[in-house]
């Protein structure tokens, strides 16, 4: 009876072990879907900071400095955002930056609108504006902007104010 009670008792404690380990195998497995469903979502959305959309329109500019730009950065008009920036490049025979604009298509810019590098304030982060210009005629898709303004530097700023 001993036996028969030992053999019982140690049955159901082997099988309790099994559940516990399969029941642990499980969490892991969740946990493990779960963070790789996590990595393609987080994936595609960054895709989309990369790819103009389909109601976007590309358009290319070129600087001389786009400090505090990276892809994803805002475009604006008048303060309103009307798309991103999609791709910076080095254009290795002028040293400037070119980057890739991707706007709202139902947005006509004017040929001679001015693209700008500009910051939200003195602490604010930067951002790409646009100034519409008065042409009649407008940027078509991939074309390239012809006035640009740079980021300006406060540091250079401040010391050509003080004299230095």
């Amino acid at each position: 009876m001993n036996m028969l009670l030992g053999a019982l008792i140690t049955k159901i404690f082997f099988v309790g072990n099994v559940m516990k380990g399969q029941v642990l195998e499980t969490i892991v497995g969740t946990f493990v879907l779960v963070i790789a469903c996590w990595f393609l979502f987080s994936v595609t959305q960054k895709s989309g900071e990369v790819f103009p959309k389909g109601n976007e329109i590309a358009y290319q500019a070129s600087f001389f400095d786009i400090s505090g730009i990276k892809t994803g950065s805002q475009v604006r008009i008048a303060g309103v955002i009307v798309g991103r920036v999609i791709n910076i490049d080095l254009d290795t025979k002028n040293f400037s930056a070119d980057i890739a604009v991707a706007i709202d298509n139902e947005i006509q810019i004017p040929e001679d609108s001015e693209i700008i590098i500009t910051s939200e304030g003195l602490l604010g982060s930067n951002f790409v504006s646009i100034t519409p210009g008065g042409s009649e005629k407008y940027l078509k898709p991939n074309d390239k902007f012809v006035y640009t303004q740079g980021a300006v530097n406060l540091n250079n700023l401040l010391q050509k104010l003080s004299g230095g």
